[in-house]
Protein backbone atom coordinates (compact mmCIF):
# COMPACT_ATOMS: atom_id res chain seq x y z
CA UNK A 1 0.00 0.00 0.00
CA UNK A 2 1.66 3.21 -1.13
CA UNK A 3 1.26 5.61 1.74
CA UNK A 4 2.64 8.68 3.37
CA UNK A 5 3.53 6.87 6.58
CA UNK A 6 5.59 4.03 5.13
CA UNK A 7 8.80 5.92 5.94
CA UNK A 8 8.11 4.81 9.52
CA UNK A 9 9.44 1.31 8.73
CA UNK A 10 12.97 2.44 9.49
CA UNK A 11 11.82 3.99 12.77
CA UNK A 12 9.96 0.86 13.80
CA UNK A 13 13.11 -1.10 13.05
CA UNK A 14 14.89 0.96 15.70
CA UNK A 15 11.99 0.37 18.08
CA UNK A 16 12.21 -3.34 17.37
CA UNK A 17 15.92 -3.43 18.15
CA UNK A 18 15.44 -1.54 21.41
CA UNK A 19 12.52 -3.74 22.42
CA UNK A 20 14.44 -6.86 21.47
CA UNK A 21 17.42 -5.88 23.58
CA UNK A 22 15.16 -5.11 26.54
CA UNK A 23 13.20 -8.33 26.39
CA UNK A 24 15.61 -10.85 24.92
CA UNK A 25 16.44 -12.59 28.17
CA UNK A 26 12.82 -13.40 28.94
CA UNK A 27 11.84 -14.15 25.36
CA UNK A 28 14.70 -16.23 24.06
CA UNK A 29 16.05 -17.93 27.14
CA UNK A 30 18.97 -17.62 29.53
CA UNK A 31 22.13 -15.77 28.67
CA UNK A 32 20.46 -13.05 26.60
CA UNK A 33 22.00 -10.23 28.59
CA UNK A 34 25.53 -10.90 27.34
CA UNK A 35 27.41 -13.18 25.01
CA UNK A 36 27.97 -16.67 26.36
CA UNK A 37 29.38 -19.78 24.79
CA UNK A 38 32.59 -19.67 22.80
CA UNK A 39 32.68 -20.40 19.09
CA UNK A 40 33.59 -24.06 18.65
CA UNK A 41 31.87 -25.00 21.91
CA UNK A 42 28.38 -26.32 21.15
CA UNK A 43 25.61 -24.04 22.34
CA UNK A 44 22.73 -25.91 23.93
CA UNK A 45 19.23 -25.34 22.57
CA UNK A 46 16.64 -27.07 24.74
CA UNK A 47 13.08 -27.56 23.55
CA UNK A 48 10.37 -28.18 26.15
CA UNK A 49 7.58 -30.09 24.38
CA UNK A 50 5.44 -29.88 27.50
CA UNK A 51 5.35 -26.08 27.41
CA UNK A 52 2.77 -25.14 24.78
CA UNK A 53 2.12 -21.56 23.74
CA UNK A 54 -0.08 -20.18 20.95
CA UNK A 55 -1.48 -22.06 17.99
CA UNK A 56 -0.02 -21.08 14.62
CA UNK A 57 -2.39 -20.37 11.73
CA UNK A 58 0.34 -19.69 9.23
CA UNK A 59 2.10 -17.06 7.15
CA UNK A 60 0.72 -14.95 4.37
CA UNK A 61 0.51 -11.74 2.37
CA UNK A 62 -1.84 -9.27 0.73
CA UNK A 63 -2.20 -8.66 -2.97
CA UNK A 64 -4.55 -5.68 -2.69
CA UNK A 65 -4.07 -2.97 -5.34
CA UNK A 66 -1.82 -5.24 -7.41
CA UNK A 67 -3.98 -8.10 -8.67
CA UNK A 68 -3.94 -6.91 -12.31
CA UNK A 69 -0.14 -6.97 -12.39
CA UNK A 70 -0.05 -10.74 -11.83
CA UNK A 71 -3.41 -11.81 -13.26
CA UNK A 72 -2.55 -10.36 -16.68
CA UNK A 73 0.55 -12.53 -17.05
CA UNK A 74 0.63 -15.73 -19.16
CA UNK A 75 -0.91 -18.68 -17.38
CA UNK A 76 2.40 -20.53 -17.08
CA UNK A 77 3.98 -17.56 -15.33
CA UNK A 78 1.03 -17.21 -12.97
CA UNK A 79 1.41 -20.88 -12.06
CA UNK A 80 5.11 -20.39 -11.43
CA UNK A 81 4.45 -17.48 -9.08
CA UNK A 82 1.69 -19.49 -7.40
CA UNK A 83 4.12 -22.31 -6.69
CA UNK A 84 6.69 -19.85 -5.36
CA UNK A 85 4.14 -18.37 -2.98
CA UNK A 86 2.05 -21.33 -1.87
CA UNK A 87 3.89 -24.62 -2.35
CA UNK A 88 4.91 -26.19 0.95
CA UNK A 89 7.27 -28.49 -0.92
CA UNK A 90 9.56 -26.05 -2.71
CA UNK A 91 7.92 -22.62 -2.29
CA UNK A 92 7.28 -20.30 0.64
CA UNK A 93 4.34 -22.34 1.96
CA UNK A 94 2.12 -19.30 2.37
CA UNK A 95 -1.18 -20.38 3.91
CA UNK A 96 -3.08 -17.08 4.33
CA UNK A 97 -4.28 -14.63 1.67
CA UNK A 98 -5.55 -11.19 2.63
CA UNK A 99 -8.01 -9.62 0.19
CA UNK A 100 -9.15 -6.00 -0.09
CA UNK A 101 -12.80 -5.00 0.20
CA UNK A 102 -14.80 -1.90 -0.49
CA UNK A 103 -14.02 1.65 -1.28
CA UNK A 104 -13.37 1.51 -5.01
CA UNK A 105 -15.54 3.26 -7.56
CA UNK A 106 -13.79 1.17 -10.22
CA UNK A 107 -13.18 -2.44 -9.08
CA UNK A 108 -10.11 -2.68 -11.28
CA UNK A 109 -8.60 0.60 -10.17
CA UNK A 110 -5.08 -0.16 -8.82
CA UNK A 111 -4.70 3.19 -7.07
CA UNK A 112 -7.90 4.22 -5.30
CA UNK A 113 -9.11 0.99 -3.86
CA UNK A 114 -8.91 -2.76 -3.65
CA UNK A 115 -12.07 -3.29 -5.68
CA UNK A 116 -14.80 -5.83 -5.02
CA UNK A 117 -14.50 -9.58 -4.68
CA UNK A 118 -14.79 -10.31 -8.41
CA UNK A 119 -11.34 -9.04 -9.35
CA UNK A 120 -9.66 -11.15 -6.69
CA UNK A 121 -11.22 -14.57 -7.19
CA UNK A 122 -8.39 -15.74 -9.43
CA UNK A 123 -5.90 -15.37 -6.59
CA UNK A 124 -8.08 -17.31 -4.18
CA UNK A 125 -8.51 -20.15 -6.64
CA UNK A 126 -4.78 -20.18 -7.37
CA UNK A 127 -4.10 -20.48 -3.63
CA UNK A 128 -6.67 -23.27 -3.31
CA UNK A 129 -4.73 -25.33 -5.84
CA UNK A 130 -2.02 -25.57 -3.18
CA UNK A 131 -4.36 -26.39 -0.32
CA UNK A 132 -4.75 -22.87 1.08
CA UNK A 133 -8.01 -22.54 3.00
CA UNK A 134 -7.48 -19.38 5.05
CA UNK A 135 -8.84 -16.24 3.43
CA UNK A 136 -9.22 -12.93 5.16
CA UNK A 137 -10.64 -9.67 3.79
CA UNK A 138 -10.15 -6.09 4.92
CA UNK A 139 -11.85 -2.87 3.82
CA UNK A 140 -9.82 0.28 3.29
CA UNK A 141 -12.85 2.57 3.20
CA UNK A 142 -16.61 2.67 3.24
CA UNK A 143 -18.21 4.07 0.07
CA UNK A 144 -17.79 7.85 -0.17
CA UNK A 145 -21.51 8.44 0.36
CA UNK A 146 -21.28 6.80 3.79
CA UNK A 147 -18.46 8.98 5.16
CA UNK A 148 -18.28 12.36 6.81
CA UNK A 149 -15.91 13.75 4.16
CA UNK A 150 -17.92 12.33 1.24
CA UNK A 151 -14.73 10.89 -0.26
CA UNK A 152 -12.98 7.56 -0.51
CA UNK A 153 -9.70 9.23 0.33
CA UNK A 154 -8.21 11.30 3.15
CA UNK A 155 -9.81 9.45 6.02
CA UNK A 156 -13.18 10.70 7.18
CA UNK A 157 -15.48 8.82 9.54
CA UNK A 158 -18.41 6.46 9.07
CA UNK A 159 -21.70 8.35 9.19
CA UNK A 160 -23.64 7.48 12.33
CA UNK A 161 -20.65 6.37 14.38
CA UNK A 162 -20.67 7.87 17.88
CA UNK A 163 -19.86 11.56 17.52
CA UNK A 164 -20.21 11.57 13.71
CA UNK A 165 -23.27 12.83 11.81
CA UNK A 166 -24.02 13.32 8.13
CA UNK A 167 -26.90 14.93 6.27
CA UNK A 168 -27.43 11.59 4.53
CA UNK A 169 -28.10 9.85 7.86
CA UNK A 170 -26.74 6.81 9.69
CA UNK A 171 -24.72 4.53 7.38
CA UNK A 172 -23.67 1.84 9.84
CA UNK A 173 -26.25 -0.77 8.83
CA UNK A 174 -25.79 -0.04 5.12
CA UNK A 175 -22.02 -0.39 5.33
CA UNK A 176 -22.33 -3.64 7.28
CA UNK A 177 -24.72 -5.02 4.66
CA UNK A 178 -22.32 -3.99 1.90
CA UNK A 179 -19.42 -5.87 3.51
CA UNK A 180 -21.59 -8.93 4.15
CA UNK A 181 -22.56 -8.87 0.49
CA UNK A 182 -18.91 -8.88 -0.51
CA UNK A 183 -18.24 -11.82 1.80
CA UNK A 184 -21.23 -13.66 0.33
CA UNK A 185 -19.79 -13.10 -3.14
CA UNK A 186 -16.55 -14.77 -2.16
CA UNK A 187 -18.46 -17.69 -0.62
CA UNK A 188 -20.64 -18.19 -3.71
CA UNK A 189 -17.47 -18.52 -5.75
CA UNK A 190 -15.93 -21.18 -3.53
CA UNK A 191 -13.72 -18.94 -1.37
CA UNK A 192 -15.34 -18.63 2.06
CA UNK A 193 -13.76 -15.95 4.20
CA UNK A 194 -12.70 -16.76 7.74
CA UNK A 195 -13.08 -13.16 8.84
CA UNK A 196 -13.82 -9.66 7.55
CA UNK A 197 -12.30 -6.48 8.93
CA UNK A 198 -14.23 -3.26 8.31
CA UNK A 199 -11.34 -0.80 8.56
CA UNK A 200 -7.64 -0.59 7.71
CA UNK A 201 -5.18 1.49 9.74
CA UNK A 202 -8.00 3.52 11.30
CA UNK A 203 -5.59 5.88 13.10
CA UNK A 204 -4.67 7.73 9.91
CA UNK A 205 -6.32 9.38 6.91
CA UNK A 206 -3.89 9.31 3.96
CA UNK A 207 -4.67 10.52 0.45
CA UNK A 208 -5.86 7.16 -0.86
CA UNK A 209 -8.82 4.96 0.12
CA UNK A 210 -8.96 5.22 3.91
CA UNK A 211 -11.32 5.67 6.83
CA UNK A 212 -10.72 6.72 10.41
CA UNK A 213 -12.27 5.15 13.50
CA UNK A 214 -11.57 5.45 17.18
CA UNK A 215 -11.41 2.26 19.27
CA UNK A 216 -14.81 3.12 20.76
CA UNK A 217 -16.34 3.64 17.31
CA UNK A 218 -14.91 0.30 16.17
CA UNK A 219 -16.50 -1.51 19.11
CA UNK A 220 -19.78 0.23 18.34
CA UNK A 221 -19.74 -0.93 14.70
CA UNK A 222 -18.82 -4.58 15.28
CA UNK A 223 -22.36 -5.75 16.17
CA UNK A 224 -23.73 -4.21 12.96
CA UNK A 225 -21.32 -6.27 10.88
CA UNK A 226 -21.76 -9.37 13.03
CA UNK A 227 -25.53 -9.28 12.59
CA UNK A 228 -25.21 -8.65 8.85
CA UNK A 229 -22.96 -11.70 8.42
CA UNK A 230 -25.39 -13.82 10.42
CA UNK A 231 -28.32 -12.56 8.34
CA UNK A 232 -26.43 -13.62 5.23
CA UNK A 233 -26.01 -17.08 6.82
CA UNK A 234 -22.25 -16.89 6.57
CA UNK A 235 -19.79 -18.54 8.98
CA UNK A 236 -17.50 -15.53 8.46
CA UNK A 237 -16.73 -13.69 11.67
CA UNK A 238 -15.49 -10.18 12.41
CA UNK A 239 -11.82 -9.19 12.68
CA UNK A 240 -10.51 -5.98 14.21
CA UNK A 241 -8.85 -3.68 13.41
CA UNK A 242 -5.61 -3.75 11.36
CA UNK A 243 -4.15 -0.83 13.30
CA UNK A 244 -1.00 0.70 11.81
CA UNK A 245 1.09 -0.27 14.83
CA UNK A 246 0.98 -2.93 17.53
CA UNK A 247 1.43 -0.82 20.66
CA UNK A 248 -0.26 2.32 21.91
CA UNK A 249 1.88 5.44 22.10
CA UNK A 250 1.31 9.03 23.15
CA UNK A 251 -1.72 10.30 21.26
CA UNK A 252 -1.76 7.22 19.05
CA UNK A 253 -4.03 4.17 19.32
CA UNK A 254 -2.39 0.92 18.23
CA UNK A 255 -3.72 -2.62 18.05
CA UNK A 256 -3.62 -2.74 21.85
CA UNK A 257 -6.31 -0.07 22.16
CA UNK A 258 -8.59 -1.54 19.48
CA UNK A 259 -8.28 -5.05 20.90
CA UNK A 260 -9.10 -3.79 24.38
CA UNK A 261 -12.11 -1.85 23.12
CA UNK A 262 -13.76 -4.62 21.11
CA UNK A 263 -13.08 -7.42 23.56
CA UNK A 264 -14.03 -5.22 26.49
CA UNK A 265 -17.51 -4.67 25.05
CA UNK A 266 -19.61 -7.87 25.38
CA UNK A 267 -21.86 -6.83 22.49
CA UNK A 268 -18.81 -6.59 20.21
CA UNK A 269 -16.71 -9.41 21.67
CA UNK A 270 -19.30 -12.07 20.78
CA UNK A 271 -18.72 -11.41 17.07
CA UNK A 272 -14.93 -10.93 17.04
CA UNK A 273 -12.85 -14.07 16.58
CA UNK A 274 -9.62 -12.49 15.32
CA UNK A 275 -7.58 -9.45 16.38
CA UNK A 276 -5.15 -7.93 13.92
CA UNK A 277 -2.46 -5.29 13.74
CA UNK A 278 0.39 -4.05 11.57
CA UNK A 279 4.02 -3.54 12.45
CA UNK A 280 4.77 -0.12 10.95
CA UNK A 281 4.75 2.24 13.91
CA UNK A 282 5.58 -0.46 16.46
CA UNK A 283 6.33 -4.17 15.98
CA UNK A 284 4.51 -7.13 17.58
CA UNK A 285 6.49 -7.25 20.82
CA UNK A 286 3.82 -8.16 23.39
CA UNK A 287 0.73 -10.40 23.32
CA UNK A 288 -2.49 -8.54 22.51
CA UNK A 289 -4.80 -11.03 24.21
CA UNK A 290 -5.06 -14.69 25.18
CA UNK A 291 -8.77 -14.73 24.29
CA UNK A 292 -8.42 -14.65 20.50
CA UNK A 293 -5.85 -15.47 17.88
CA UNK A 294 -3.78 -12.42 16.98
CA UNK A 295 -2.41 -11.86 13.48
CA UNK A 296 0.28 -9.48 12.36
CA UNK A 297 -1.62 -8.82 9.15
CA UNK A 298 0.57 -6.35 7.26
CA UNK A 299 4.11 -5.05 7.39
CA UNK A 300 6.74 -4.23 4.78
CA UNK A 301 9.79 -2.19 3.96
CA UNK A 302 9.38 0.51 1.32
CA UNK A 303 12.97 1.29 0.45
CA UNK A 304 14.39 0.70 -3.02
CA UNK A 305 14.27 -2.96 -4.10
CA UNK A 306 17.00 -4.84 -2.29
CA UNK A 307 17.09 -8.65 -2.45
CA UNK A 308 20.03 -9.00 0.01
CA UNK A 309 20.11 -11.25 3.07
CA UNK A 310 22.30 -9.19 5.39
CA UNK A 311 23.37 -5.75 4.23
CA UNK A 312 22.36 -3.86 7.37
CA UNK A 313 19.17 -2.38 5.93
CA UNK A 314 15.64 -2.71 7.26
CA UNK A 315 14.59 -4.61 4.15
CA UNK A 316 17.11 -7.43 4.19
CA UNK A 317 16.29 -11.07 4.81
CA UNK A 318 18.07 -11.30 8.14
CA UNK A 319 16.00 -8.41 9.51
CA UNK A 320 12.78 -10.08 8.45
CA UNK A 321 13.79 -13.46 9.83
CA UNK A 322 14.38 -11.66 13.13
CA UNK A 323 11.05 -9.81 12.86
CA UNK A 324 9.15 -13.05 12.29
CA UNK A 325 10.97 -14.83 15.10
CA UNK A 326 10.36 -11.95 17.48
CA UNK A 327 6.66 -11.66 16.64
CA UNK A 328 6.10 -15.36 17.24
CA UNK A 329 8.07 -15.54 20.49
CA UNK A 330 7.37 -12.17 22.08
CA UNK A 331 4.13 -11.11 20.41
CA UNK A 332 2.48 -14.54 20.54
CA UNK A 333 1.14 -13.99 17.04
CA UNK A 334 -0.67 -16.85 15.35
CA UNK A 335 0.11 -15.48 11.88
CA UNK A 336 2.67 -13.19 10.28
CA UNK A 337 1.90 -11.53 6.95
CA UNK A 338 3.87 -9.34 4.57
CA UNK A 339 2.28 -6.65 2.37
CA UNK A 340 2.55 -7.79 -1.26
CA UNK A 341 3.49 -11.33 -2.14
CA UNK A 342 4.45 -10.49 -5.73
CA UNK A 343 4.34 -7.31 -7.77
CA UNK A 344 6.26 -5.22 -10.26
CA UNK A 345 7.14 -2.66 -7.61
CA UNK A 346 10.68 -1.31 -7.56
CA UNK A 347 10.53 -1.09 -3.75
CA UNK A 348 10.90 -3.71 -1.02
CA UNK A 349 7.12 -3.78 -0.62
CA UNK A 350 6.99 -7.23 -2.19
CA UNK A 351 8.69 -10.56 -1.56
CA UNK A 352 8.83 -11.46 -5.25
CA UNK A 353 9.61 -8.94 -7.96
CA UNK A 354 7.96 -9.55 -11.33
CA UNK A 355 9.20 -7.78 -14.45
CA UNK A 356 7.64 -9.42 -17.47
CA UNK A 357 9.01 -12.97 -17.67
CA UNK A 358 11.67 -12.18 -15.06
CA UNK A 359 10.82 -13.28 -11.52
CA UNK A 360 13.23 -12.42 -8.68
CA UNK A 361 12.99 -13.91 -5.19
CA UNK A 362 14.28 -11.61 -2.47
CA UNK A 363 16.01 -12.96 0.61
CA UNK A 364 12.97 -11.66 2.53
CA UNK A 365 11.08 -14.30 0.61
CA UNK A 366 13.45 -17.00 1.87
CA UNK A 367 13.05 -15.80 5.45
CA UNK A 368 9.31 -16.37 5.10
CA UNK A 369 9.87 -19.71 3.38
CA UNK A 370 12.04 -20.96 6.25
CA UNK A 371 9.03 -20.59 8.52
CA UNK A 372 6.04 -21.09 6.21
CA UNK A 373 7.28 -24.21 4.45
CA UNK A 374 7.76 -26.18 7.66
CA UNK A 375 5.50 -24.60 10.32
CA UNK A 376 2.09 -25.43 8.96
CA UNK A 377 -1.43 -24.32 10.01
CA UNK A 378 -2.40 -26.15 13.18
CA UNK A 379 1.10 -26.12 14.66
CA UNK A 380 1.71 -24.93 18.20
CA UNK A 381 4.67 -23.02 19.56
CA UNK A 382 6.72 -24.85 22.19
CA UNK A 383 8.93 -23.61 24.96
CA UNK A 384 12.62 -23.35 24.11
CA UNK A 385 15.76 -21.86 25.64
CA UNK A 386 19.44 -21.52 24.84
CA UNK A 387 22.61 -20.80 26.76
CA UNK A 388 24.04 -18.63 23.97
CA UNK A 389 22.89 -15.02 23.64
CA UNK A 390 23.84 -14.82 19.96
CA UNK A 391 21.17 -17.38 19.15
CA UNK A 392 17.50 -16.43 18.83
CA UNK A 393 15.36 -19.52 18.95
CA UNK A 394 11.79 -20.72 18.55
CA UNK A 395 10.27 -24.19 18.39
CA UNK A 396 7.01 -25.65 17.09
CA UNK A 397 5.12 -28.93 16.85
CA UNK A 398 3.16 -29.51 13.65
CA UNK A 399 -0.11 -31.42 13.52
CA UNK A 400 1.72 -34.40 11.96
CA UNK A 401 3.95 -34.66 15.03
CA UNK A 402 7.06 -33.18 13.45
CA UNK A 403 8.96 -30.59 15.45
CA UNK A 404 10.56 -27.52 13.92
CA UNK A 405 13.28 -25.48 15.59
CA UNK A 406 14.33 -22.13 14.14
CA UNK A 407 17.78 -20.92 15.21
CA UNK A 408 18.92 -17.47 14.09
CA UNK A 409 22.60 -16.73 14.71
CA UNK A 410 23.07 -12.99 15.23
CA UNK A 411 26.78 -13.48 15.92
CA UNK A 412 29.71 -13.08 13.57
CA UNK A 413 31.12 -16.60 14.04
CA UNK A 414 29.74 -20.03 13.19
CA UNK A 415 28.12 -21.72 16.17
CA UNK A 416 27.89 -25.52 16.75
CA UNK A 417 24.63 -26.51 18.41
CA UNK A 418 23.42 -29.33 20.63
CA UNK A 419 19.67 -29.70 20.25
CA UNK A 420 17.89 -31.28 23.21
CA UNK A 421 14.36 -32.15 24.20
CA UNK A 422 12.90 -33.24 20.86
CA UNK A 423 11.37 -36.62 20.32
CA UNK A 424 14.20 -39.09 19.87
CA UNK A 425 16.78 -36.37 19.41
CA UNK A 426 19.30 -34.87 21.72
CA UNK A 427 22.65 -35.27 20.03
CA UNK A 428 25.01 -32.66 18.66
CA UNK A 429 23.64 -32.95 15.16
CA UNK A 430 23.69 -35.43 12.35
CA UNK A 431 20.32 -37.12 12.60
CA UNK A 432 20.00 -38.73 16.03
CA UNK A 433 16.27 -38.02 15.97
CA UNK A 434 15.67 -38.16 12.24
CA UNK A 435 16.60 -34.52 11.80
CA UNK A 436 16.68 -32.56 8.58
CA UNK A 437 18.41 -29.20 8.64
CA UNK A 438 18.37 -26.27 6.22
CA UNK A 439 20.44 -23.10 6.22
CA UNK A 440 19.49 -19.68 4.89
CA UNK A 441 21.97 -16.83 4.56
CA UNK A 442 23.66 -14.67 1.92
CA UNK A 443 24.75 -17.66 -0.15
CA UNK A 444 22.16 -20.30 0.79
CA UNK A 445 18.39 -20.44 0.49
CA UNK A 446 16.99 -23.29 2.58
CA UNK A 447 19.99 -25.38 1.53
CA UNK A 448 20.00 -28.87 3.11
CA UNK A 449 22.98 -29.49 5.40
CA UNK A 450 24.22 -32.63 7.10
CA UNK A 451 26.63 -33.58 9.83
CA UNK A 452 26.87 -32.02 13.27
CA UNK A 453 24.48 -29.10 13.63
CA UNK A 454 26.16 -25.74 13.12
CA UNK A 455 24.54 -22.36 12.57
CA UNK A 456 26.78 -20.25 10.34
CA UNK A 457 27.30 -16.63 11.33
CA UNK A 458 24.40 -14.32 10.46
CA UNK A 459 22.32 -17.27 9.32
CA UNK A 460 19.03 -19.01 10.01
CA UNK A 461 19.10 -22.76 10.63
CA UNK A 462 15.78 -24.61 10.34
CA UNK A 463 15.77 -28.05 11.94
CA UNK A 464 12.90 -30.48 11.35
CA UNK A 465 12.66 -33.56 13.54
CA UNK A 466 10.35 -36.58 13.34
CA UNK A 467 6.83 -36.52 11.94
CA UNK A 468 4.93 -39.03 9.89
Amino acid sequence: MIRQSRKIRSVSGVVAVVALAAGLAAAFGPGAAGATGAAGTPAVVTVDPGQVHQAVDGFGFSEAFREPVISSLPRAEIQRIGADLFSAKDGAGMSIVRFGLGGATDPGDPVNGPGDYSDQLWLGHLAEEYGVRQFYADAWSAPARDKTNDSLDNGGYLCGSPGESCASGDARAAYAAYLAGQAAGFARNGIPLEAVDFVNEPEIGPDYASMEMTPGQAANFVPYLGRALEAARLPTRVACCDAEGWLNSAGFDGAQAYTSAVLGDPAAARYVNLVTGHGYTSPPSVPLTSRRHAWESEWADFGTWDPAWDDGTSGDGFTWASDIQDALVRGDVSAFCYWWGASNSTANSDLIRVQGPSVSLSKRYWAFAAFGRFIRPGAVRLGVSTDNSNLRVSAFRDADGSEVTEILNAGTTDQPVTLRGLGGGGGTGGSPGGESAYVTNSSDSLTPVSGPLTVPARSLLTVVTGGE
